[in-house]
Order: C-alpha cells, then sequence, then structure tokens
C-alpha cells in the first residue's frame, strides 16, 4: 500500500506552493492518512517568535522573516519527520530547495492562479492585499503583483520531485494524489 511505503521513509514530506494554494489544508490531510505529524511552518514561526506573521513583518520587515524562516525551518528538517507545510514564500533560493530534497521529498501544489487570486482577496489579513495607505487595493494591481511574486519563485516550485495539479480537485483527493506519487519516489 501506498501509504505504508511512505511510513517507511526516514524523511519528510514538503508542501510548496504559492499562498493561498491550500499547502496546509492538503498537508494535513496527508498527515492524517498517512499517520504522520503535521507541522506548519508559518505556525512554528509565530510560535517561537511569539507574534504574527503579520506583526513580524510591520516590525522587523520581509528580510528578519525571511531568516527566521529558514533558521526554523533547518531546525524542523534536522530534528523531525512529518509533513511540513512550508510557507508560500519559503522556496526563495536554490539553498533552499537543495536543503529540502536531502531531507525528504519536495511536493508542489499547483493550484489555478485564478483560484489563488480569489483566496488572497477574500483574505483581508495577507499583508499583500492592503498598500501603503492601509486601503486594499484593486484587482489588477493584486494581480498584477501575485503573478510577478509567483512568475519570481516558479522556477523553484518546478524543482519538486511531486506536482499535483489541484485544479477540480478537493483536498482529500489532491492529499490522495500526492501520496500516490509520492509512493513512487520513496
Amino acid at each position: 500500500m501506498n501509504a505504508e511505503r511512505i511510513k517507511k521513509f526516514s524523511g519528510s514530506i514538503f508542501i510548496s506552493g504559492f499562498m493561498a494554494s491550500g499547502k496546509s489544508t492538503i498537508g494535513r490531510q496527508m498527515a492524517q492518512e498517512l499517520e504522520l505529524p503535521f507541522y506548519d511552518l508559518d505556525d512554528v514561526i509565530v510560535e517561537k517568535e511569539g507574534r504574527s506573521i503579520n506583526r513580524i513583518f510591520e516590525d522587523d520587515g520581509e528580510a528578519y522573516f525571511r531568516e527566521k524562516e529558514w533558521q526554523y525551518l533547518l531546525e524542523l528538517t534536522q530534528t523531525t519527520k512529518g509533513v511540513i507545510s512550508l510557507g508560500g514564500g519559503a522556496l526563495q533560493s536554490q539553498r533552499v530547495v537543495d536543503h529540502l530534497k536531502i531531507y525528504g521529498i519536495l511536493v508542489f501544489i499547483d493550484t489555478p492562479f485564478s483560484a489563488i487570486v480569489e483566496r488572497v482577496a477574500r483574505n483581508d489579513k495577507r499583508p499583500i492585499l492592503w498598500d501603503e495607505n492601509g486601503k486594499i487595493k484593486s484587482k489588477q494591481t493584486l494581480y498584477d503583483e501575485l503573478k510577478t511574486l509567483y512568475l519570481s519563485r516558479e522556477k523553484y516550485y518546478n524543482q519538486a520531485q511531486v506536482s499535483v495539479n489541484t485544479s477540480s480537485l478537493s483536498a482529500a483527493e489532491a492529499a490522495q494524489k500526492a501520496i500516490q506519487k509520492i509512493s513512487r519516489h520513496v
């Protein structure tokens, strides 16, 4: 059985994808199915820093956040085994991609860009939604900024050993598809 092969795998399963792609939802579903622990890197950061991601960005900026994200990711990869959902921007360099592939299987959750834009637009907790005056950005501005950001990360997403296109799939179906594909790599 696919799940049994994966349970014997000594590495972790790293769930990557753009913001609002469903990484945490699909990752939790996979962890439950595989009876493995689930870790959300953003939640780990919030817990260790004692403040929200938005607050970290406001107080210390993105460079500080990315430094802490890397630090806590290193800790997770070296001390845990399970399903680990990465932040949407965690794959920011080749160094991160290479590190994750040493410690496990990298999975890309490939969600249609139109769905991502809609999800981001509905979530007022996402810093990218707001302009410098505290107003919600126009749909076109938001789309353009998200597209630019996505394209800057795409080369890293494309290096995942497993890719799951979530078009017309529920989270449970996407998790099952990922498990099937991962079982071929372990």
